[in-house]
């Protein structure tokens, strides 16, 4: 059945840009806190009302911020104790990694073998993707990727989509980009883009 789901696939489509947690990789950013503090700790890092909270670091991190500049800033507004625990998950960022998306080994090579060109396109830092790249092998398979931190813009910026554009040689007519944001999912959209999250997730279920 997957077979002909690939087959409808490349008559439309000549390549697919994935991101990266919770799409290539399933990704839990809880577990390098869990795995060294109490479930307590964990919630209080990633308190979504603190505004200078995790979700603003990551995102600095993500635009090109280093890891001490990201570190001295956190600390500035959590003190030494609470900024131990950023380093301890930083540290332990591998930890994170849960395996591959279900079925995501199995469609990258369906797909490759359909003559379908894979890339990466995420909002990540540098060392991130290269932790995943040396965890899990079968991200072998992209023919190239683009992350956020080293182009210093994220995700859902044009800039960064018109750079992965002309540097991998793809048409936006012919590409499917595959996220697991909803918002950024629909500002892309926004600008044309052939977006989709649920149907490689039921790819991913058919072909597993």
């Amino acid at each position: 059945m997957w077979r002909e789901e690939v087959q409808v696939m490349q008559a439309a489509i000549t390549d697919v840009v994935f991101g990266l947690d919770n799409v290539l990789v399933e990704w839990d950013g809880r577990r390098p806190i869990t795995g060294q503090y109490p479930e307590g700790i964990a919630d209080m890092m990633f308190d979504p009302a603190d505004e200078w909270g995790m979700e603003f670091y990551l995102a600095m991190l993500e635009s090109g911020w280093s890891e001490q500049r990201v570190l001295a800033s956190y600390e500035a507004h959590h003190g030494p104790a609470i900024a131990w625990v950023l380093k301890m998950y930083l540290d332990h960022e591998a930890d994170g990694f849960v395996g591959m998306m279900p079925g995501m080994p199995e469609l990258m090579q369906d797909l490759d073998a359909a003559g379908i060109r894979l890339w990466g396109l995420a909002n990540t830092t540098e060392k991130h993707w290269e932790l995943a790249r040396q965890r899990f092998p079968d991200l072998a398979k992209l023919c190239d990727s683009i992350v956020s931190s080293e182009e210093r813009v994220r995700l859902p910026d044009p800039v960064l989509i018109n750079h992965a554009v002309e540097r991998f040689g793809i048409s936006p007519a012919t590409t499917l980009f595959v996220y697991s944001d909803k918002h950024m999912v629909r500002d892309l959209e926004d600008w044309g883009l052939k977006l989709s999250i649920s149907k490689m997730r039921a790819a991913c279920e058919i072909s597993s």
